[in-house]
């Protein structure tokens, strides 16, 4: 895990649930420490099952930005539902972190 995730991990985690999110996994160059200057951060998020398409819109939106104001880099969030390529999970499961659960 990179160092700036490390610093910033207990607000990353209370962003993350003051926006809702049940499960958030970190994945992709920041997970696995290789991050360089141009890197954005991936996060894989799950949101309630039964959280209303508005407030799960406006809350993953806002999380998103809450996150890239506070890591000052690109953020990107999956929404766990989404994925479906089994190449892809693959790829992920094989290095993600959890940070929620």
């Amino acid at each position: 895990m990179e160092t700036i995730i490390e610093q910033q991990l207990p607000a990353i985690r209370q962003l993350m649930r003051q926006y809702g999110v049940e499960q958030a996994y970190l994945f992709g160059s920041a997970a696995k420490g290789t991050m360089h200057e141009s890197s954005d951060v991936d996060f894989i998020i799950r949101f309630p099952k039964n959280m209303h398409y508005t407030t799960y819109a406006n809350n993953y939106f806002a999380l998103a930005d809450a996150l890239e104001q506070l890591l000052q880099k690109k953020v990107e969030l999956v929404a766990e539902e989404t994925l479906k390529n089994p190449y892809l999970l693959q790829s992920i499961n094989s290095h993600k972190l959890p940070l929620l659960r």
